[in-house]
């Protein structure tokens, strides 16, 4: 027969003197199944059955036991640390996807939000230049000339235009 300190988990009776009823304990051998399930990416209704409990339960014995809770996140935090990693060699391996998420998922970069830059552009002092994808550099400089001529004073020049 098996004893009961070879289980992962065992219920035990309140202790002398105290009133209420029996609770859930896990044992060495039930942190390490707790960690090893939560680095798999276990859900945690599969962690408690692996230990013979509800999720309930398993709830109370991580509010009760720290090192409960304690395993639970070690085996999340190896799981994170392997997602990661596997993301970051795809991504190294050029998969643009990858990529991407990493970009939001660890910088913080939303699509359609401004970014908050402050660029100070001046073309004659040897700035950083912007050019669109779509022009040439000789373009956009052209551009930007055409632009200065139909300026005075800060204010646009409207071209007349037919039926204006």
């Amino acid at each position: 027969m098996t004893d009961n300190r070879d289980l992962p988990a065992r219920l035990v009776p309140p202790g002398s003197g105290e009133l209420g009823r029996s609770h859930w304990h896990v044992t060495e051998l039930g942190l390490a199944v707790v960690e090893e399930l939560a680095g798999r990416g276990c859900h945690v209704a599969t962690i408690a059955r692996a230990l013979g409990m509800s999720k309930d339960a398993f709830k109370s014995c991580r509010d009760r036991q720290p090192e409960v809770d304690d395993a639970y996140h070690r085996g999340l935090a190896r799981e994170h640390d392997q997602l990661v990693s596997n993301l970051r060699t795809a991504a190294d391996d050029g998969n643009i996807v990858a990529n991407i998420f990493l970009l939001k998922a660890r910088h913080q970069y939303r699509e359609g939000e401004a970014l908050e830059a402050n660029l100070n552009l001046s073309v004659n002092s040897g700035g950083v230049l912007v050019v669109p994808q779509r022009q040439s550099v000789e373009e956009f400089l052209a551009e930007q000339r055409e632009r200065e001529a139909n300026t005075i004073e800060g204010e646009v020049v409207r071209e007349a235009r037919r039926g204006d």
